[in-house]
């Protein structure tokens, strides 16, 4: 073997002079500011990680899943659910439907809940449990708390300022969850 002290430490590590026989030189080390003083950490230069772009949905994908969430407001909504439908990942389908919504998959379906029992609110007389259960929410009082959070007023005071203006624009499928309302259609 070769002279022991002729090996570079760099490529052999740090247990070179250990296993050589030898004392290896101390290599330089800098002392990180931030954090526990009694650590030591060499610097290495890593290169920049490349900034991933990460592309939405396509527009068959949002149909579908806009869709489904209408057609399923009053239930247990799971993102597994959702991404089957549309061939993706849950996290996959998480991240592209942030891209293409600008919002999370539950933050979407929180505010289509409360689109839908905006809908119900102004347009039935139902109890505000009622219309809760309706929309998938547990119970009033989370209807009361989320609907305050992203409407600005409680469910009561905007049943009491809509004046039973009936709003046309929802989705066909919501008026399924008011069977008054149905009533009231085919008697017209």
């Amino acid at each position: 073997m070769a002279n022991p002290s002729s090996f570079n430490p760099l490529f052999i590590g740090v247990d070179a002079g250990r296993i050589l026989g030898t004392k290896v030189p101390s290599l330089p080390v800098e002392r990180p500011l931030v954090g526990n003083r009694k650590t030591e950490s060499l610097t290495v230069a890593m290169p920049e990680k490349r900034a991933r772009t990460i592309a939405g949905l396509a527009v068959w994908q949002k149909n579908k899943a806009i869709r489904y969430i209408d057609d399923h407001i009053e239930d247990c909504i799971r993102v597994e659910d959702v991404a089957s439908l549309v061939k993706l990942s849950a996290s996959r389908f998480s991240k592209a439907f942030k891209v293409s919504f600008g919002r999370s998959p539950y933050d979407y379906v929180l505010a289509r809940r409360v689109e839908a029992a905006k809908y119900l609110i102004s347009n039935t007389d139902e109890p505000l449990s009622q219309v809760a259960h309706a929309c998938g929410l547990s119970d009033q009082a989370h209807l009361s708390k989320v609907f305050k959070r992203l409407v600005g007023v409680t469910p009561l005071k905007y049943r009491r300022a809509s004046g039973r203006v009936r709003n046309v624009s929802a989705p066909a499928s919501w008026t399924r969850l008011a069977p008054s309302l149905e009533a009231a259609g085919s008697l017209m």
